[in-house]
């Protein structure tokens, strides 16, 4: 029913309005009687006239359509009109862009479930560039605004304009294991030719070294949108065109997290990666885009999103009876978790290093927290909230159901423990006030010992409050605070 040259027959497609306007070319929504079913349609705009724009815009549709890939978008046909105006069809996608997307609650990246969203889509698109990768084809332009999100969570990597194709000639013989064909007549970038756009190009394009171009100018490109799904912002910021020019040229790529408010702390590792697939030079970059992938998705298994946390020297870090929301994984430095009792003595614990962890028995419980913990010198930690761990463990499976019965088990054993330090401790500090009775106090009828009570207080090292509840303990003891006093008996 097509005809390629001559137009479709105006029966067959029913315009439906228009949905975006490029640079380029305009798409518009459109409505196959035959197929029954709504395409959109990418008709060429700018210089219809001229041969060469022509060709690369019939280019990008042949490209695109022997990149067949779930996310690819599919290209149905190409016509031109009366005029010769090219233009094709294409799966209409109902959804998003993932600039978009990062804007928005679902795709909060200061969150777990955010970044976790976020880099799903990144995995995806790493997906279809190693795909076109491997049939020859460089797409040159990748960034969030040419990344489509379907309201079903498929992604599509869009726009392949300006993707450079190292394939057959359309003379050798093909099946679906070559490369792209080249199409027919097929226009070569001249030396010095700067195609792309700059806030997310690699240095090599930006200096129009077209024949230097290959897989790790892409890798760049998608370093930076990683980049930009840390930050919200991509890998080039400048104040003029002048100047953005002389960024990219360069390859000067500020840090992640020196461009975030200092108190939003970026995964160390997820940086590292964006920073490696961002260098100025191809050979220290990923070699290929499976290795960048690779990388992401062991960030992704290993939990290693994770924000980090600093803390100085005698910082109290958690306290104990407080409710718990984190768990703490030393990385740098030392503490000590100690406990406190009724009377407010701390009794020293154990002393903890960089690899231990600490806090998460309250987590898994849900339980206060049994003890406090100190730093003893300048110490960072990984900080793993209750939300992650959930993620991490499945805190609604059967493994999470073990976890936390463990832990349940764990932190019972420990209340038993506590509280047989706490009679232990109780019973030495009441030998102690018997000990101080027995040399320093003075006879008093009918058949005791008595001494004043904030003298007791001070051997002991307690407060008089403290000292009234421990001697409260025994019936040995009869306590006058009004008076100042204290008698032991002596039965």
């Amino acid at each position: 029913m097509n005809r390629p040259t001559d137009g479709q027959p105006p029966s067959r497609y029913l315009s439906r309005g228009q949905l975006a306007q490029g640079g380029m070319a305009v798409i518009m929504k459109e409505y196959d009687h035959a197929l029954l079913r709504t395409v959109a349609r990418k008709v060429l705009t700018q210089d219809p006239g001229n041969a060469g724009t022509r060709q690369r815009f019939v280019e990008e549709a042949q490209i695109t359509a022997q990149l067949e890939h779930p996310a690819i978008i599919p290209v149905h046909d190409v016509t031109a009109d009366a005029q010769g105006t090219p233009s094709f069809t294409m799966k209409l996608v109902v959804g998003d862009t993932l600039l978009q997307l990062l804007q928005t609650p679902a795709y909060d990246v200061g969150t777990e479930d955010g970044m976790r969203r976020a880099l799903g889509v990144f995995l995806r698109v790493c997906d279809a560039v190693a795909f076109a990768h491997s049939k020859g084809v460089i797409h040159r332009d990748l960034k969030p605004e040419n990344i489509m999100v379907g309201s079903y969570g498929q992604v599509y990597v869009m726009d392949w304009g300006v993707a450079l194709v190292r394939g057959e000639s359309p003379s050798t013989s093909v099946d679906e294991h070559t490369l792209v064909q080249r199409p027919a007549g097929a226009l070569d970038d001249p030396p010095g030719t700067v195609i792309g756009t700059l806030t997310y190009m690699a240095p090599e394009q930006a200096n129009g070294l077209v024949s230097d171009a290959d897989e790790r100018t892409d890798i760049f490109a998608l370093g930076g949108i990683l980049y930009e799904i840390l930050t919200l912002l991509p890998p080039y910021q400048a104040y003029s065109l002048e100047e953005l020019g002389q960024l990219c040229r360069a390859g000067v790529v500020k840090h992640p997290q020196g461009v975030v408010p200092r108190e939003r702390v970026l995964p160390p590792l997820l940086c590292k990666i964006a920073m490696k697939a961002l260098q100025r030079r191809q050979e220290d970059r990923y070699w290929s885009v499976e290795d960048l992938r690779a990388d992401v998705d062991r960030f992704l298994r290993g939990g290693n999103w994770f924000g980090q946390q600093h803390f100085p020297a005698g910082t109290l870090i958690i306290q104990q009876g407080d409710h718990a929301d984190a768990a703490f994984i030393i990385t740098r430095g030392e503490c000590e978790a100690f406990s406190v009792d009724n009377e407010g003595r701390e009794t020293h614990l154990r002393t903890m290093g960089p690899g231990a962890v600490f806090g998460e028995a309250a987590i898994f419980s849900a339980q206060p927290r049994s003890a406090s913990v100190r730093a003893l010198t300048d110490l960072t930690a990984v900080v793993v909230t209750r939300e992650a761990l959930t993620q991490e463990i499945g805190m609604d499976s059967w493994t999470g159901a073990f976890v936390k019965t463990l832990a349940e088990r764990f932190r019972e054993l420990d209340t038993r423990h506590s509280l047989l330090r706490q009679e232990h401790d109780d019973r030495a500090m009441l030998m102690n006030a018997v000990d101080f009775m027995a040399f320093h106090a003075h006879p008093a009828p009918p058949d005791g010992l008595g001494a004043p009570l904030s003298l007791l207080a001070q051997s002991l090292g307690l407060d008089v409050e403290g000292t009234i509840r421990l001697l409260g303990r025994s019936r040995k003891f009869a306590v006058d605070a009004a008076q100042d006093s204290v008698v032991m008996h002596r039965g």
